[in-house]
């Protein structure tokens, strides 16, 4: 079912879009179902006609972990994924650091577990977002600290903890030397995390 704000948006021909895909199962002969969290229309449900096919366009822009833009146009159910761009996927862009992959893995799992059809959120996209995009240029041994701060932002974003936890937000920059700042803070984040944890009791 289309949330409120997609149903806004779908008077238009094509939505254009950041987001970053979560999950992707088959479906029917060649298709390919994916849930994506977008910047424009929170968590869609989109299906990509033949992207199974190797001759597919959207074939290579479906793995789990991939971020960008992408196009979709509303179909009588659910939107239909039409079009790719400019993505990037965190697996294979982290080939050789296998910490920064769990790392990863980890944070598209728990987006996977606690968003339940949000419709639009600007800030909690964001967080995601330049999150998956700091895995790149974040040394390992900063990577924990930055899943933490990027875990309680989402954490705030969903209500399950107060904003005024999360330390330098809403301006924080997911540089190596903003991660830097966090480490005097790791006890203070991490009891902030499992109140969060304990009131979504979904973890």
């Amino acid at each position: 079912r289309l949330n409120r704000e997609a149903k806004r948006m779908s008077g238009k021909h094509e939505v254009q879009t950041r987001g970053i895909v979560l999950s992707r199962f088959s479906s029917g002969e060649g298709s390919v179902r994916a849930i994506i969290f977008t910047e424009a229309l929170g968590l869609v449900s989109t299906l990509a006609k033949s992207a199974r096919e190797e001759r597919s366009k959207l074939r290579p822009h479906l793995t789990v972990g991939t971020y960008g833009h992408f196009g979709f146009v509303r179909g009588a159910q659910v939107w239909r994924l039409v079009g790719a761009t400019e993505t990037r996927n965190t697996y294979f862009a982290l080939s050789g650091r296998p910490k920064a992959q769990y790392a990863s893995a980890r944070f598209l799992s728990l987006l996977r577990t606690l968003i339940q059809g949000e419709e639009r959120d600007e800030e909690l996209f964001a967080h995601a977002w330049n999150f998956m995009c700091a895995l790149e240029s974040v040394p390992d041994e900063l990577l924990v600290h930055v899943e933490r701060f990027a875990t309680l932002a989402v954490l705030a974003s969903l209500g399950y903890v107060s904003k005024d936890a999360v330390p330098g937000a809403p301006d924080f920059d997911y540089t190596p030397s903003a991660i830097e700042a966090l480490v005097p803070l790791e006890k203070q984040i991490a009891t902030a995390i499992q109140n969060g944890f304990s009131a979504s009791g979904l973890i």
